[in-house]
C-alpha cells in the first residue's frame, strides 16, 4: 500500500505531466490524466468521496455536462465517432471529479504547478521565435506552423493564459521589486509574441482579457490617481483602436471611382483590353478585373516563370492565374505585357510561392492581418463568397449551424452525428461547398446545442454562470480571467472538441476552482 506522501507526489507528477503536455505533447496529457485517474482510485475512499462530491453542486453541474453527452448516445446513430468523442471528453469526468476531492494544493505547490505551465509556454515562444526568425523571409511562410506543437489557436490562448498569471504574479509579489519586473517583463514578451504567432482569435481573447481585467482592478485600486489613469486607458483604447481600423478600411477602398465609360480600350502592345465592370474587386484600392491583357499576360508570364498560366497553380495551391492578377493590381500595374514585364524577379518568386499582394512580402504583419480580414468581408458583401477565407468562412459555418439546431433544438443530434449533420446540410445549399470547406460550426455553444440539444446546452450555460454566485474562487482576478479567455474563445471556435482544448478548459476550471487550499486563497482575490 502507498502512504499518504506517496499519492501525494504522485498526483502533484500527474498535475505536472499535464500543465507541462498542454503546449508540448498530448501523450504527457494523456500520461497525465492516467496517473491522476490511477492514483485517486487506489487510495480508495470511495463512499466518503462520493458523499462530498454530492455536496459540491458546481463540481456536479460539471459531471452532469460529461454525462448528458453519454445521453445523447441514445439518438446516435455514428457510435463509433460517438466513443471516439466521448473518449475526448474525459476531461470533463476526470476533472471536476479527481481535483476538488483531492487533498488541495498548498500556495507553494499551486506557485510550482502554474509556474511549470508558464515556463513551459515560455519555452515554446522561444522556439517558436526561432522558427519564426528563420521562416519570415520565406515567401509564402503560414503562420499557423509557428505553433510547433498543437493547434495555433489553443496555443494561442495558452499564451493569454500564461499572460493572465505573470500579470497576477506581478500584481502580489510586494517582496522582491525585480521578481515584479521579470514578470511585468514577462508578460510584455508574452503579448509581442501573440502577434507574431498572427491567430485572429488569440489577438482578440489577449484585447478582451486585458482590456476586462483592467477594468476589474480599477474597482480594486485605491489610490485615485491610478484609478484614473486606468479608467482613462479604458476609454481611449477602444477609441484607438476603432480609429486605427477605420483608417485601414478608408485606406482598402479608392478615394474616387474611375470614368468606366472611358477606359482604355488597347494595351500598349495593341491587344483590346478585357475589363470587367461589373465586378469590382480591389487589391490596395485598385480595381482587380479592369485592363486584363490575356493573351499578353500569358505569354509574358510564361517566359518568366515554369509555372503554366491556364492550369498551374501556385505553391499553396491557388491558380496562379489569378494570384497573378491580385498581384499586378496590388503594384497598380495593368494585367499585360507591360505590367508583367515590370515585375522583378522577386515578385515573380512571390507570385510563384502564392502571395497574391505585393504588400504582403513587407507589410507590418498585424495592418496585413487587418487588410486580410477586410479583403474577405469585401468580398463576401461583392460576391457573396467566403470558401478559403478564415473569417467569413465562420458566418456559414454558424448559419448552417444554426438551421441544423433550429431543425434538432429539443435533443440535438446526438453525441456522433455533428458531422453527418453539417455534410447533409451542406448537400441542400444552391452552391455546393468543397469537402475541404465542410467544416462545423466554429462556435462552442453552438455545437452543444446541436449535439445534445436544449438540456446539454442549459447545463453548459448554467454550468459557466453558476460558479460566479457561489464561489468565492470564482469572482477573482484568476478565475474571472479564465472565464474571459475560454468563453470568449467559444464564440469563434470549438473550443472543446479537440483533446487540447477541452483538457485546457476542464483541468485549469477546476484547479481555480477547487484546487487551492485557504492558505493560497490570496493568490486569488486582490
Amino acid at each position: 500500500m502507498l502512504s499518504t506522501t506517496h499519492h501525494r507526489w504522485i498526483y502533484l507528477a500527474g498535475l505536472a505531466l499535464i500543465v507541462i503536455g498542454l503546449p508540448f505533447s498530448k501523450a504527457f496529457i494523456s500520461i497525465g490524466e492516467i496517473v491522476i485517474a490511477v492514483n485517486f482510485l487506489l487510495e480508495g475512499r470511495i463512499k466518503e468521496r462520493w458523499n462530498e462530491l454530492k455536496q459540491n453542486r458546481t463540481a456536479l453541474l460539471f459531471v452532469a455536462f460529461f454525462f448528458v453527452h453519454i445521453l445523447a448516445l441514445l439518438w446516435t446513430n455514428d457510435l463509433s465517432f460517438a466513443l471516439k468523442d466521448l473518449r475526448v471528453k474525459l476531461p470533463l469526468l476526470l476533472f471536476p471529479v479527481v481535483i476538488p476531492l483531492s487533498p488541495k494544493l498548498s500556495r507553494k505547490e499551486f506557485h510550482w504547478i502554474v509556474g511549470l505551465f508558464i515556463l513551459a509556454v515560455l519555452i515554446t515562444s522561444v522556439m517558436s521565435t526561432y522558427q519564426y526568425i528563420h521562416v519570415r523571409d520565406i515567401l509564402g511562410t503560414d503562420y499557423r506552423d509557428l505553433s510547433l506543437f498543437t493547434s495555433h489557436i489553443r496555443y494561442s490562448l495558452m499564451v493569454c493564459f500564461a499572460y493572465l498569471f505573470l500579470l497576477y504574479a506581478a500584481w502580489n509579489e510586494s517582496k522582491n521589486i525585480l521578481s515584479k519586473l521579470t514578470y511585468v517583463a514577462l508578460a510584455i514578451w508574452l503579448s509581442v509574441f501573440i502577434f507574431i504567432l498572427q491567430s485572429m482569435t488569440g489577438m482578440i481573447v489577449w484585447f478582451m482579457c486585458s482590456y476586462l481585467l483592467l477594468l476589474y482592478t480599477m474597482f480594486h485600486i485605491q489610490s485615485q490617481r491610478i484609478r484614473t489613469i486606468g479608467f482613462t486607458v479604458l476609454v481611449v483604447t477602444p477609441l484607438i483602436i476603432g480609429s486605427y481600423v477605420l483608417l485601414q478600411i478608408d485606406a482598402y477602398y479608392p478615394n474616387e471611382k474611375p470614368d468606366f465609360s472611358n477606359l482604355d480600350q488597347y494595351s500598349a502592345g495593341g491587344e483590346l483590353y478585357d475589363s470587367d465592370t461589373t465586378n469590382l474587386s480591389l487589391e490596395n484600392g485598385h480595381y482587380t478585373q479592369l485592363y486584363r491583357a490575356h493573351n499578353e499576360m500569358t505569354r509574358e508570364w510564361e517566359e518568366r516563370s515554369p509555372i503554366p498560366i491556364k492550369e498551374g497553380r501556385d505553391r499553396k495551391g491557388h491558380f496562379v492565374r489569378t494570384t497573378l492578377i491580385r498581384y499586378l493590381t496590388s503594384k497598380g500595374l495593368r494585367k499585360d505585357s507591360v505590367g508583367v514585364n515590370s515585375l522583378t524577379d522577386d515578385d515573380v518568386h512571390a507570385i510563384e510561392n502564392g502571395i497574391a499582394n505585393v504588400r504582403f512580402t513587407y507589410g507590418n504583419p498585424i495592418d496585413n492581418r487587418i487588410y486580410i480580414v477586410i479583403w474577405e468581408f469585401d468580398r463576401l458583401l461583392r460576391e457573396k463568397r467566403v470558401q478559403g477565407h478564415s473569417v467569413t468562412q465562420r458566418i456559414l459555418f454558424w448559419k448552417t449551424g444554426w438551421e441544423i439546431f433550429k431543425e434538432n433544438w429539443l435533443f440535438g443530434v446526438g453525441t456522433g452525428d455533428a458531422n453527418r449533420a453539417f455534410n447533409a446540410k451542406y448537400d441542400e445549399q444552391v452552391e455546393a461547398l468543397p469537402d475541404q470547406y465542410r467544416l462545423r460550426a466554429h462556435n462552442q455553444f453552438l455545437t452543444v446545442g446541436i449535439t445534445m440539444g436544449i438540456l446539454g446546452l442549459l447545463i453548459f450555460l448554467i454550468g459557466a454562470a453558476y460558479p460566479f454566485t457561489k464561489l468565492k474562487t470564482a469572482n477573482s482576478f484568476l478565475y474571472i480571467g479564465f472565464a474571459i479567455i475560454l468563453y470568449v474563445s467559444m464564440f469563434n471556435e470549438d473550443t472543446l472538441e479537440t483533446q487540447v482544448g477541452v483538457t485546457l478548459f476542464a483541468f485549469f476550471n477546476a484547479l481555480l476552482l477547487f484546487g487551492y487550499s485557504a492558505d493560497s486563497e490570496e493568490m486569488t482575490s486582490l
